[in-house]
């Protein structure tokens, strides 16, 4: 498991100082909202977490109190020797609430670290677990804009104060927040927007939902419904992303008229599309049935994409002669409309397809759109 900021701008932590040199009568160092809690871990032994507008200080206390930095980045305590543990608990009170005025909250709750660990053993695929510390509020709210689609977790953000969340990510970067409810016994679950896509994405996220504390449960909650969902809406994105490129790419491109070189534009908008094949086709696979003709396309769409539009690359031997003209005239067409027919026919855990009553399959013809939209790029 790996510690990393939130992608809001943290203030720089200070450098080597001692307890002497702490200007404890600045109005920025002032105490009164500046905690350490201090958690039970079942792999670092304790863990401390600072939070409030002193949070800087918080953390020295807890290096000059003993703390180690793990690799996790945050302060641990191991309790392999105990008695040194008591005496460095016995120090941390010394420094934080005597000399900086800071409190110190032993937490009865259950480190996030250690859950989100044990969660990802039980979800298919290989997935990593860090933690984040949200010291100030504002960087709660980072969290938050980060979030795609809408549910509880949403709703905790908003109206509660959340110290830490862990973030499941798989090795596809498919991203998950974790965070325990205020209030109650159980964990909110929310997908991040995706990395990987190539501009902002549009299209509606999944919803996040609410998992019970036992990791297992949790994991099979998240693999049978979150997991499909995310996948889902991930698919109805890129046919989004992908259907506007093209529908640009055939209006200002007519039929036979690519100049040669082919314009930079162009070129950006079919490497767009060869990025997305991978995450498209293994979307479609995970969540529809394809039948031998649409398996054949897959497989085409496969081998094409692997060549490079132009340049200098060298070209496979059994690469298509024109992969850019083949997207714009006919390769395209096919693969986003049965990822499309795909998503919007896909039967989650927790409901019925979108669309009913369709055919079973429906790869499309090759049309060229009259009026395409407004390339958004």
């Amino acid at each position: 498991m790996t510690t990393s900021p939130p992608s809001t701008p943290s203030p720089p932590r200070p450098g080597a100082l001692t307890e002497r040199t702490l200007p404890l009568n600045s109005p920025e160092t002032s105490a009164s909202d500046t905690q350490i809690t201090l958690f039970t871990s079942d792999r670092y032994g304790i863990v401390g977490l600072a939070d409030g507008d002193a949070w800087r200080w918080a953390r020295h206390a807890l290096e000059l109190a003993g703390f180690e930095k793990a690799d996790t980045g945050h302060m641990v305590l191991p309790l392999s020797d105990l008695a040194h543990a008591r005496e460095t608990l016995l120090a941390l009170r010394t420094v934080a609430e005597q000399s900086l005025g800071l409190r110190l909250t032993p937490s009865s709750d259950r480190y996030i670290g250690d859950f989100a660990l044990d969660v990802t053993e039980h979800l298919p695929g290989h997935w990593t677990a860090r933690v984040e510390n949200y010291s100030l509020p504002l960087w709660q709210e980072d969290l938050a804009a980060w979030l795609w689609g809408a549910g509880t977790i949403n709703h905790t953000l908003a109206r509660h104060r959340v110290r830490q969340a862990a973030i499941l990510q798989r090795d596809d970067g498919t991203e998950f927040a974790v965070l325990k409810d205020p209030r109650l016994d159980v964990y909110h679950v929310g997908a991040l927007q995706p990395r990987h896509f190539p501009g902002p994405v549009t299209a509606p996220g999944p919803r996040g939902m609410t998992v019970q504390p036992t990791a297992s449960a949790a994991a099979h909650t998240i693999t049978t419904n979150l997991l499909p969902a995310y996948t889902r809406a991930l698919l109805h994105a890129h046919v989004a992303d992908l259907s506007d490129d093209l529908a640009w790419a055939h209006e200002t491109y007519e039929a036979g008229t690519i100049p040669d070189p082919a314009p930079a534009d162009l070129v950006g908008a079919y490497e767009r599309f060869a990025s997305a094949v991978p995450h498209v086709i293994a979307a479609i696979r995970e969540l529809g049935t394809p039948d031998e003709h649409e398996l054949r396309l897959l497989q085409e769409v496969e081998n094409i994409t692997t060549a490079p539009a132009q340049g200098t690359d060298p070209v496979p031997a059994a690469a298509h002669p024109d992969p850019l003209g083949w997207w714009l005239l006919e390769g395209a067409d096919g693969l986003i409309g049965l990822a499309k027919h795909t998503a919007d026919n896909a039967v989650l855990a927790n409901g019925p397809a979108l669309h009913a009553g369709r055919p079973a399959h429906a790869l499309p013809s090759v049309p060229v759109s009259s009026q395409p939209p407004a390339r958004r790029r």
